[in-house]
């Protein structure tokens, strides 16, 4: 009787070594996959503030020269501010398709988990 008690015990003592192991690789996982997520967004974010700013001083310089070809520097700013207008126009209508739909697909495959069975 003794022996199957302390056999039960090992028993369940392993079990709970084995939820203990479990959770912690769960828990590993989680924190790698949202640490993958976050770089990757990271990244997303620079790269877009630099083609910002590139956009931004390629604005700037081709303003200045449609200024110059009009004889008027701030004719140059209305006509690139106009642009910008049905550029946001344009991207107004298309943000589902464009922009929500690509950035929730990118979200999902981020915490997608491998498929073992490939």
């Amino acid at each position: 009787m003794e022996n199957s008690a302390a056999t039960i015990e090992k028993l369940f003592e392993r079990i709970e070594k084995y939820s203990k192991t479990s959770f912690e690789l769960y828990k590993y996982s989680a924190i790698y996959e949202t640490a993958a997520l976050f770089s990757s967004l990271a990244v997303k974010l620079v790269m877009t503030l630099v083609v910002f700013v590139i956009a931004l001083l390629f604005t700037v310089a081709l303003s200045l020269w449609i200024g110059d070809m009009l004889q008027n520097t701030a004719y140059g700013f209305l006509v690139m501010g106009l642009f910008y207008v049905l550029l946001g126009i344009f991207l107004f209508v298309f943000r589902k398709t464009w922009i929500k739909k690509p950035v929730s697909n990118f979200v999902i495959r981020s915490f997608e988990l491998p498929n073992h069975n490939k």
